[in-house]
């Protein structure tokens, strides 16, 4: 009995190690790592955004969605407070489309009044290289261009307060 159960333990606890190493994210990917690089076309736009560009000045809100998918329509109100919200403090947020027409997504755009810039992955290049799984997906970069959250979720505002740039103190003379 004891070996019949040491067996089993052996097995669920490799299968976990084998599931967790399929499904965990490479380096460059997760929190705590260096971002990734990506340029993408910016919807109705001749403007490319590059991530990179905004190293060393600005964090960065990268969402993935599509607009079939019911948690990231709920997602777009919130989005559009936390552009309000935080686009005067610095952060910058995308929403990156995967593999769906532009005629479709502008009109989802206008439809759910999205007010933040929409990003076109029409190959999903950028969702493989982020090892984007399911949708929504949120990763928020810090100004140095190391991931500080990744989840289903958006982040909450804590989140987002602590890598937003610090206010200039006035010296006075």
């Amino acid at each position: 009995m004891k070996i019949k159960i040491r067996f089993l333990v052996l097995l669920l606890t490799s299968n976990f190690s084998l599931l967790a190493a399929v499904f965990s994210a490479p380096p460059g990917i997760d929190v705590g790592n260096k971002s990734v690089d990506f340029s993408l076309k910016v919807l109705s736009s001749t403007e490319t955004f590059k991530l990179s560009k905004y190293n060393g000045k600005n964090p960065v809100l990268v969402n993935f969605f599509a607009t079939w998918c019911p948690y990231c329509v709920r997602e777009v109100p919130e989005l559009n407070e936390l552009q309000k919200k935080y686009a005067p403090k610095g952060l910058i947020i995308v929403s990156v489309n995967v593999q769906e027409k532009e005629e479709k997504i502008l009109r989802f755009v206008k439809k759910k009044k999205a007010g933040y810039n929409i990003l076109l992955d029409t190959t999903a290049e950028v969702a493989e290289k982020f090892k984007v799984y399911g949708i929504p997906t949120n990763i928020l970069i810090n100004s140095k261009g190391i991931i500080v959250f990744r989840s289903y979720n958006l982040p909450d505002k804590k989140e987002i307060e602590k890598i937003l740039p610090k206010p200039k103190k006035n010296k006075r003379r």
